[in-house]
């Protein structure tokens, strides 16, 4: 191989992509090692498109709402192949102009097709091609997770990845788990027009975000028509005489049986490990396949970083991308550079949205904080009103003493851009007080924030 590396990648995602930048601005030459298509799971079979299509349900679903308001459009049938047709646009679009692109105009970035094997430390075999560094980074992402469930492999279950690339709506759906990729999917099915149901082994869905805005959003949902049970144990899965497929579980001691045409499985996200030879690179990973990493991404092997999905929490790409940067910086520069996910939010793309940042409550008292937490229903937001979307509330958990923002929870219509606010609260150290007084347009949902900052300034008022 005439092109000689500086660094050596595994996978060409979003992760990937974000240290072969990084690289490049040191003046590092890169070699991303992909073995299956550019832009890795979040262009080609995760958030690109699932966003896609949660956004074509959405405006399908307004068009049904809309007769409340005066609006009498009628929704007809969904064009199955035409909106596949369109989520792959989107993804081709996005692939070509993020990715091929910046390989096309950036020469020190390169890409070797293969699947990559750790020889040694510094060995990798890809194909036929042995390639020799003293820096690598994996970056390969992760997969569904599957379950050993008898019966599971013969009815032709879909996952996160074929589920999106079904070539039109199944009339009915079956999904097994309650966690982010269940309720953005079941949600979007279900507007769609298939009749679903989800089944959570938990007591309830999204564990990580407090209950009084769960208990609102499983509320709505089920209103849409969306079908949610918990502490459900699936035990196996049986084909019916019409093709279809029963999942037989236990619900509360009792066993209940659940037909659809399809069903699926969304329990979570498994590293992407499998025969890269991390063992023989004497890269260790934990009970779970995820590789161990410090504080600055570096594994267990010298001149080994990793980064992203394939290290486990928080699994979203934005937080790859930050672990990918640390980690170039240190092994280029010999940086002691550490990761800091404390500013990092997360949202979930149902209908409304919820995202989060920092700490709960729990956790901040955990940490020492003398915590004062506020709460405001979004009733209190005049926009509200104006889109005819009341469901929702605002959290915040703040520090008595001094009055930092220490972690925050929103749903609400665009929660998902409006958490940015405090993540950059949260992240700065800025208090309840600077919220507060900072001038919000008005109307908008994100004047709660501001609303929820003078409640709480109150709250810290009272001994």
């Amino acid at each position: 191989m005439s092109f000689k590396p500086d660094l050596v990648i595994l996978g060409s995602g979003t992760t990937a992509f974000a240290a072969a930048l990084r690289a490049s601005e040191l003046g590092a030459k890169t070699l991303m090692v992909e073995q299956g298509t550019l832009g890795g799971t979040c262009v080609n079979w995760g958030c690109v498109p699932s966003k896609t299509l949660i956004h074509k349900a959405s405006l399908y679903y307004a068009a049904r709402r809309g007769s409340a308001y005066g609006l009498n459009l009628t929704a007809k049938t969904v064009d199955g192949p035409n909106l596949m047709n369109s989520k792959r646009q989107a993804v081709d679009q996005v692939r070509r102009e993020h990715y091929q692109t910046v390989l096309e105009t950036n020469p020190k970035i390169q890409v070797i097709y293969g699947h990559g094997q750790f020889l040694s430390s510094k060995t990798l075999q890809v194909g036929p091609e042995v390639v020799h560094c003293e820096r690598f980074l994996i970056a390969c992402g992760g997969v569904p997770r599957t379950l050993d469930l008898p019966g599971l492999s013969q009815t032709g279950f879909l996952n996160s990845y074929s589920a999106l690339n079904l070539p039109d709506v199944p009339s009915s759906l079956v999904i097994l788990g309650g966690g982010v990729i269940a309720l953005e999917m079941g949600q979007m099915f279900e507007r769609f027009g298939c009749r679903t149901t989800i089944l959570e082994r938990g007591e309830r869905p999204l564990a990580e975000f407090d209950q009084r805005l769960t208990a609102q959003l499983c509320g709505l949902m089920a209103n849409e028509g969306l079908q949610q049970l918990f502490g459900v144990d699936a035990q196996r899965v049986e084909a019916a005489a019409n093709g279809a497929a029963i999942v037989i579980a236990t619900v509360n001691g009792r066993e209940a049986r659940f037909q659809a045409e399809r069903v699926m499985l969304a329990v979570g996200t498994s590293p992407a490990t499998h025969g890269i030879g991390l063992g023989t690179a004497g890269v260790k990973v934990d009970t779970q396949g995820f590789v161990v990493v410090d504080a600055g991404m570096q594994t267990t092997a010298e001149g080994i970083w990793a980064a992203g999905d394939v290290t486990g929490a928080p699994l979203i790409a934005p937080a790859g991308e930050l672990e990918a940067e640390v980690a170039v910086e240190n092994m280029l520069n010999g940086g002691q550079r550490q990761v800091d996910h404390r500013g990092t939010p997360m949202a979930v793309f149902v209908d409304p949205e919820i995202a989060m940042v920092g700490q709960n409550g729990e956790q901040a008292t955990a940490a020492g904080h003398d915590v004062v937490e506020t709460y405001l229903d979004l009733t209190a937001v005049a926009k509200a009103y104006v889109i005819g979307q009341s469901t929702g509330a605002f959290l915040l958990w703040s520090d008595r003493k001094d009055g930092r923002v220490l972690g925050a929870q929103i749903l609400a219509p665009r929660a998902a851009d409006l958490i940015h606010e405090m993540a950059l609260a949260v992240r700065y150290g800025l208090t309840v007080n600077d919220v507060a007084n900072l001038v919000h347009v008005y109307p908008t949902i994100s004047d709660g924030w501001r609303l929820l900052a003078r409640k709480c300034l109150g709250q810290m008022k009272t001994p």
